[in-house]
């Protein structure tokens, strides 16, 4: 099946919020000179056995960027603690696709304008006992451009709670992707550093459509991030060639992270399809 499909499913991978709808919650904000952040809540209301999701809002000024899970080369992620129902749920655990940052060598994944980065609460009946819920909170960022700011806010957001949610608009708070983890993918170390191998067949993409790929992985002593990752195709797979860190480390029991491949559609238009991954050693996933 060719590109037309990798289209479509990018749409839903990068689906993120924009602004607060009418059933959407937006605390009260934080400003700097180089933020606006607030607390928001995905849904107007509680509901019984679904889980909570609450994000952090940062709206960086243009040229500034805050950092990803995995911030690189430099920076550090972001850092949330909720307090709800006397307990503390640290976050966050949900993140929206990064971009690759590269100042003068230095690479960084990390995010400008506009990012809802999810800390998930747990469903649980004291959510829903109460008319209300009042949710606290702290977190700590760190905004760059030609130097690095570390900002740090404090939060409180109320819910009411409900036996039913209202219909979610297409803005609301919603995961980084709706595809399922790639199911063919593994990897190994080798003598010239990772080797990322994925079946075309499990993207429903085909071999010679895709024309560039990229992968971020979770963990930040892997891979050298400033060096470039060389794409190949081999055998019904493409395969991408990592530098590894300079820092040796022990294989991971598995490879997490977000993979972006690039495409070429029917119509000679590119698109793109990001999907989240978790590749198993090459031993045991063939």
């Amino acid at each position: 099946m060719a590109m037309a499909r990798v289209g479509a499913v990018a749409v839903l991978a990068v689906v993120a919020w924009t602004s607060p709808a009418a059933a959407e919650i937006e605390s009260a904000p934080v400003i700097t000179d180089r933020t606006r952040a607030t607390l928001v809540a995905g849904e107007g209301t509680l509901v019984p056995g679904e889980d909570l999701r609450i994000g952090l809002r940062l709206q960086l000024k243009p040229g500034w960027h805050t950092y990803w899970r995995n911030p690189g080369d430099s920076g550090e992620p972001a850092a949330v603690t909720l307090h709800v129902v006397g307990s503390d749920v640290k976050g966050p655990d949900v993140w929206p696709m990064p971009e690759r940052i590269d100042m003068a060598g230095i690479v960084s994944y990390g995010f400008h304008g506009d990012v809802v980065l999810i800390t998930t609460v747990p469903s649980s009946a004291a959510l829903t006992a109460k008319p209300a819920l009042q949710i606290e909170a702290e977190a700590s960022w760190l905004v760059c451009e030609k130097v690095c700011v570390p900002e740090t806010g404090r939060f409180t957001l109320s819910l009411p709670a409900g036996s039913t949610a209202p219909p979610r608009p297409t803005t609301t708070l919603t995961p980084l992707s709706q595809v399922p983890p790639v199911p063919k993918a593994v990897f190994a170390r080798t003598g010239q550093g990772w080797s990322l191998r994925i079946r075309t067949s499990s993207l429903d993409v085909p071999d010679d459509s895709v024309v560039e790929a990229y992968f971020f992985p979770e963990r930040g002593d892997l891979i050298d991030h400033s060096a470039p990752q060389a794409l190949r195709r081999q055998g019904g797979e493409i395969v991408l060639d990592m530098t590894p860190a300079q820092v040796a480390t022990d294989p991971p029991s598995e490879l997490r992270g977000v993979l972006s491949i690039t495409g070429r559609r029917q119509d000679g238009k590119q698109a793109t399809l990001r999907v989240d991954l978790v590749a198993q050693p090459a031993s045991e996933g063939r």
